[in-house]
């Protein structure tokens, strides 16, 4: 890892208390959530910028339904090493009366899809790119995105907060969700905070 961090990973039970102190910062410039500006392909990191556009809006004046479609998802880390980053292309559609009926007793979806990364960190969310309509490797509900299948003991998770949305795309803030594994310094033995940052999605196609 970056600037002398090793890491090792360790049962999640035998501190999780220490885990949650790592708690994400989020990342303001001028009060604003430092978010991402659309530009030109191929994505990059550089895409993600210091302001959002002045078209976007709160993501409740929005119908979620109407984020369906191809964008380039540019995740950039902020915490525990800042500026890694990963790209991919993320796909949402409306689900069918089948996959509706997979959410029965969890959170309504609005959009379902998954996720083909292209480069960073590919091992992450090992459920992301599956394209099974009843168990998708992305769920929209809301203003939350969730990338990869919970429900399993080494089920790695990410959850997207969308902030800000436009016709140009979305943006936000993430959480990794490790499941039952911390990370820790393997020098110092410090509890690492999860992998936490800020993200924008940029429309690519419908």
């Amino acid at each position: 890892m970056e600037s002398g961090v090793r890491a090792s990973t360790v049962p999640r039970s035998a501190g999780r208390l220490a885990a949650r102190r790592g708690i994400f910062k989020l990342l303001l410039a001028g009060g604003t959530l430092v978010a991402c500006q659309p530009g030109a392909s191929p994505p990059s990191p550089k895409r993600c910028g210091p302001a959002v556009p002045e078209s976007a809006q709160h993501p409740v004046v929005r119908r979620a339904v109407l984020l369906a479609g191809q964008y380039d998802l540019i995740q950039v880390r902020t915490q525990p090493v800042a500026g890694e980053t990963s790209v991919g292309r993320l796909h949402l559609e409306r689900p069918d009366s089948l996959a509706r009926a997979g959410s029965v007793g969890g959170a309504a979806r609005d959009l379902i899809g998954w996720l083909e990364p292209i480069r960073g960190d590919t091992t992450w969310r090992p459920g992301a790119g599956s394209r099974d309509s009843t168990r998708p490797g992305a769920v929209l509900a809301g203003d939350h995105l969730r990338l990869g299948q919970p429900g399993r003991p080494e089920s790695r998770l990410e959850h997207l907060t969308i902030t800000a949305v436009a016709q140009e795309g979305f943006w936000g803030w993430w959480k990794a969700d490790p499941g039952m594994e911390i990370s820790m310094d393997s020098v110092t033995r410090r509890v690492l905070p999860d992998p936490a940052g800020y993200f924008c999605a940029l429309r690519v196609g419908p």
